[in-house]
């Protein structure tokens, strides 16, 4: 392993200078300690997991069987699965044309628009879902009252924000 360039190979070299010297002062001080069967178990099991990346399994008194790698395998796939979803369900929260309102209302850019039955159940579906707030004694019928800006009468709020954030991010993740 090249510990100087891979950080996951330090850490591995770190865990297991670390456990050899603590097991090193349990061997030292062994004559004190009294140390049975069970008690090296235990310290063997704590020992393991710090060695996960090396050791492929282990084997355990009484028949127990350890499979690091296996379950670091699961782990990966389960993770790529839960993702993929996660994705999929931010992705689909909202639809294209509420996302377009939310965009609208997150910029500091006029928001005109055509009255249509349409256009009131998206922004009262946004208000329902917490994503953008009527302004003080204002609301989707006086905007559609007065017929002017939609910024005059509902704003995001910052769970709205947040959500353009996050799908910012899941869709255009840093490398």
């Amino acid at each position: 392993m090249d510990k100087d360039n891979n950080p996951l190979a330090a850490k591995t070299w770190l865990r297991l200078g670390v456990s050899s010297a603590a097991l090193a002062v349990l061997v030292i001080n062994l004559a004190v300690v009294k140390l049975d069967a069970i008690g090296l178990g235990l310290v063997a099991l704590a020992v393991l997991p710090w060695l996960s990346p090396i050791v492929e399994s282990a084997k355990l008194p009484g028949g127990w069987e350890v499979k690091f790698r296996q379950v670091e395998r699961e782990q990966e796939r389960q993770r790529t699965d839960l993702d993929r979803l996660v994705k999929f369900l931010v992705e689909n929260f909202v639809s294209e044309y509420e996302l377009i309102h939310l965009k609208k209302l997150a910029s500091k850019d006029p928001f005109p628009f055509n009255r249509s039955d349409a256009f009131a159940a998206e922004l009262r579906r946004l208000l329902s879902l917490g994503l953008l707030r009527r302004k003080p004694d204002k609301g989707i019928r006086s905007l559609f009252r007065t017929g002017d800006d939609v910024r005059n009468h509902l704003e995001i709020t910052p769970r709205g924000e947040q959500y353009l954030n996050d799908l910012a991010t899941l869709l255009h993740p840093k490398s």
